[in-house]
């Protein structure tokens, strides 16, 4: 009788076993589930982030356009690639002014002068004219461009225009509107 219980128990206790076993594993497969949607959610509110931020700098570009024709005409050539980021009312979250050390930090925005040099080298001076720098924390997508942590992107203040000869460069014969935000590539070895 005594082996009947052993058995019993043995088989009891392994029922046991295997029913924690079962549910350790679909809690473990919930918990990697759940990590995944957390981590898709992130990049998707990081991108729609990115996306508000863009559209807060091509504000203040209309803005400032429109400042600058009441003041000064219609020739906006001398504000190409200059830092929007000064023309808000207040610093915006997530801005860390100039870029020091190349890029910001994940998930923040910075204006990273370009060098001043003659015949391609480059002093240890910066102009006024740069770019918009943005390193993403997640996997992100605008448009046809794609950044991640490997990779920031950029945008360049530059000319609205009305391209009359085609050519797809600001002439004298084209009419200029204002102000546009201009994705660029990132190149940082060209830029240190």
């Amino acid at each position: 009788m005594t082996s009947q219980k052993y058995s019993a128990m043995s088989v009891l206790t392994n029922a046991h076993r295997l029913r924690f076993l079962v549910a350790l594993c679909i809690l473990l497969t919930l918990w990697w589930v759940l990590l995944g949607v957390v981590e898709r959610e992130a990049g998707r509110a990081e991108q729609q982030g990115t996306r508000l931020m863009l559209n807060q700098i091509r504000s203040v570009l209309v803005v400032k356009g429109a400042e600058i024709r009441l003041q000064e005409g219609a020739d906006f050539r001398a504000w190409v690639g200059r830092n929007p980021f000064e023309w808000f009312g207040s610093e915006p979250a997530w801005y860390d002014g100039i870029c020091h050390d190349g890029r910001p930090e994940p998930g923040r925005w910075c204006f990273k002068r370009l060098q001043t040099g003659d015949k391609g080298y480059k002093k240890d001076t910066a102009g006024a004219e740069g770019r918009v720098i943005f390193q993403p924390r997640q996997p992100i997508s605008l448009g046809d461009r794609q950044g991640s942590v490997d990779t920031p992107m950029a945008w360049v203040v530059a000319v609205e225009f009305t391209d009359r000869n085609g050519n797809g460069r600001l002439d004298g014969q084209d009419l200029q509107s204002g102000l546009r935000l201009q994705p660029v590539e990132t190149n940082d070895r060209a830029e240190h």
